[in-house]
Parts: C-alpha cells; sequence; structure tokens
C-alpha cells in the first residue's frame, strides 16, 4: 500500500517501543490514539506523543491498524481479548508475542471473517543482531550441513528464540525435548533436536513474582555447528562469530603439518560478521527496538489489502506449538527474590 494508514498503539509500556518505531515511518504510519486503561502513566504516554488517549475499543474512531502490545492471556494480561475486539470491528491487528496456539487460531479466524490482517510479532528477530545471525545462517547451511545447535535463555524470551532459530534452520519439524533432572546453577537443560538437528538448550527457568521483566542472567546465546565451522549469536544485542573449523593435514609419515601451506591455516580462527561495538543498554532501547518494530511494521503495511499469507502464519502456530511444549518440559517457572 502507499497510503499512510491511521494507527493506534494499545499499551504503553512496551507500547511506548511501538510508538517509537511508528514514528521513523512518517510516510506509512499517523498514530491517531493511544488505547489505555487511563493509568497516569498511559495519560502521560498521550501527551507526550501529543495524541488522544482512549479507554475502550468502542471510543475508537476510524483506524486501518492497531498494534496490540499487552500481555496475552497465556502470560497473565487480556491483550488477545483486545485483539479479538479490534479484529471484530474490522482492524488490522498486530500482536506482540507471545500468544497460546488457540488464542492465535481464534484471530486468524476473526481475521479471515472481517476481511482483516492478524499478524504476531515476535519482535526479536528483527533486531540487527539477530538479523544478521539468521542471514549468515542461512547462507552457511546453503553449504554445509548442519551437525548441532547449543542455545541458552530466559524463559522469558524462550518463544522468540524458538521462532529465531525457526527462521535460521528454514523450519521447526521435527522437533523432540527431553529434560534433565538436575539444573546446573540457574539453567535447566534441554536435549533433543529441532528441525532435526541434535539440540542442547539451557533455559533459566525463573521469575520474580514482583518483578518479572528483571533478573535474567541473558536473553539469547546461539551456537550453530556444521560441518564447515561454527556460527554463534553472542547476545540478542551483541555481536555475531564464525569460527571455521580446525584441520591440520598430515604428512607422509602421519605428522600434523601444523607450519605447512595449507591456506586454511591462514584463516583467522574466528571472525566478526556485524556488530564491532555492542550497544549500551541506552541505546538498544532508543535505537536496535524502535528500529525492529518499525522493520516489522514496513512488512505489516506492505501485507495490509493482499492476500494472508498463510505460509507465515503456518510457520507461528508452529513456533507456538514448539514453545508450548518446551513450556510443558520445563514446568513452572521458579519462584525467585
Amino acid at each position: 500500500m502507499s497510503t499512510v494508514l491511521k494507527v493506534i498503539v494499545c499499551g504503553t509500556t512496551f507500547g511506548n517501543v511501538y510508538l517509537q518505531g511508528l514514528a521513523r515511518l512518517p510516510a506509512h504510519y499517523h498514530v491517531v490514539g493511544i488505547l489505555g486503561r487511563g493509568s497516569v502513566a498511559s495519560e502521560a504516554c498521550a501527551r507526550h506523543w501529543k495524541v488522544p488517549l482512549y479507554r475502550s475499543v468502542e471510543e475508537l474512531p476510524e483506524v486501518d491498524l492497531a498494534c496490540v502490545a499487552v500481555r496475552s492471556a497465556v502470560v497473565g494480561g487480556h491483550g488477545t481479548e483486545l485483539a479479538k475486539a479490534l479484529l471484530a470491528r474490522g482492524i488490522n491487528v498486530v500482536q506482540e508475542h507471545p500468544v497460546h496456539h488457540d488464542e492465535v487460531v481464534d484471530c486468524l479466524r476473526l481475521a479471515r471473517q472481517h476481511g482483516v490482517l492478524y499478524r504476531l510479532n515476535p519482535f526479536y528477530s528483527d533486531l540487527a543482531p539477530v538479523r544478521c545471525f539468521i542471514d549468515a545462517a542461512r547462507h552457511v547451511l546453503s553449504l554445509r550441513e548442519a551437525e548441532y545447535i547449543d542455545a541458552a535463555c530466559s524463559v522469558h524470551v524462550l518463544f522468540p528464540l524458538v521462532e529465531m532459530l525457526g527462521q535460521a534452520l528454514g523450519g521447526l519439524r521435527p522437533w523432540a525435548f527431553n529434560l534433565h533432572a538436575e539444573a546446573v546453577g540457574p539453567f535447566m537443560s534441554i536435549s533433543g533436536e529441532l528441525a532435526g538437528i541434535p539440540l542442547h538448550l539451557r533455559v533459566q527457568n525463573q521469575m520474580h513474582p514482583g518483578d518479572p521483566d528483571n533478573h535474567t542472567q541473558l536473553l539469547h546465546r546461539i551456537v550453530l555447528g556444521t560441518r564447515g565451522g561454527t556460527l554463534s549469536l553472542t547476545d540478542t544485542h551483541a555481536s555475531v562469530l564464525w569460527s571455521p573449523r580446525a584441520h591440520v593435514h598430515r604428512n607422509a609419515q602421519g605428522v600434523l603439518e601444523m607450519d605447512g601451506d595449507a591456506p586454511a591455516l591462514d584463516l583467522a580462527v574466528s571472525s566478526l560478521i556485524g556488530h564491532p561495538q555492542p550497544p549500551t543498554l541506552r541505546e538498544v532501547f532508543s535505537d536496535l527496538w524502535p528500529d525492529s518494530i518499525a522493520q516489522a511494521l514496513l512488512r505489516v503495511h506492505a501485507a495490509i489489502g493482499e492476500p494472508n499469507d498463510s505460509a507465515l502464519a503456518q510457520f507461528h502456530l508452529s513456533c507456538c506449538k514448539a514453545w508450548q511444549q518446551l513450556g510443558t518440559v520445563l514446568g513452572p517457572a521458579q519462584a525467585i527474590h
């Protein structure tokens, strides 16, 4: 679409990141309001962005798109109920992850009934370092076979880890997950397979009941091992490294030629692919996160009015299933204080 779409943002905590992302796209979107509960924070947010604050779906003016940045039922919020009410009004919806598989199915069905778009936003896969890893993984796997995946994350961001790996590998099936009985420090260990590739996953399955957005040991770290070497995402917001697999030729006597003339000896043991200087946390919040939202919303703008992408919807449904199965294997998060 070439028109500027009228958009509202629902929620003002993570919703503020959506507002920053939308501010980067004036040729595509015009924010016409914020939907909130009328808290001091939501009123302050509306004043900052100089837009009206609405308190119910019924109050909304005519809009083209709603960005639902409110927790869904699976994490104790009413985001999916809100998404359904918006879809029923004929409004296109982008909903922030995570969302239960069955709720995504319901929203997709409602979207079809009302001729609008519903899209789940996994968010993290549009961050520049993660996108660099995904693109590099696809290139590496076009040349060399995958041999293993070693990954770690906090339970808070387990769904986007699944989605990131699914993008990098070109799919998720077949998968299988088995829990190791003994936790190591704050991490629980899972072995199995993803996309048929051997998987070792460590998850910090802990949460502070009164401060659920903090106290994570890490967000995401991924090592993809292939027959040619390993590709590593050192952190969600940091660097991507390629480390070629070391191989030293033997001479006729069977001695390793560590001072020979093989080209492999001149390869760097590790090469930085992107993002040589990791950002500060302030830069993450002010630049990387809004840029991720802007990338996702550019695709949404292009998709509105077009036939729904069933392949993308099916991929996201597979991500939901795999994530929920991992959650079942892990069990409830341990409460920490």
